[in-house]
């Protein structure tokens, strides 16, 4: 008896640590996309201080800077994209 009761407070405890992984998962996502916004705008700085400077591959670092934010701003359309596959 004492097992039975052990296994069915198992089975009940597992959906609960699934509603926090999935809380931490989804509260990870926000503060990274946070800090990928932050280091989108240090690749645009930096990519015009090389405009500003006359170096070669500058038109290079402006476009991966546009296309670095330009995913970043579609990241939950592309997530609800994948969610909506599975």
């Amino acid at each position: 008896m004492r097992t039975m009761l052990l296994i069915f407070l198992f089975l009940l405890s597992t959906n609960s640590w699934a509603v926090g992984l999935k809380a931490s998962a989804d509260k990870l996502a926000q503060e990274t996309t946070r800090i990928g916004f932050g280091l989108a705008l240090f690749g645009l700085v930096l990519s015009a201080i090389y405009f500003m400077i006359g170096r070669q591959d500058a038109g290079q670092k402006m476009t991966q800077a546009l296309l670095g934010v330009f995913i970043l701003m579609l990241s939950p359309s592309i997530l609800s994209f994948i969610k909506g596959l599975a």
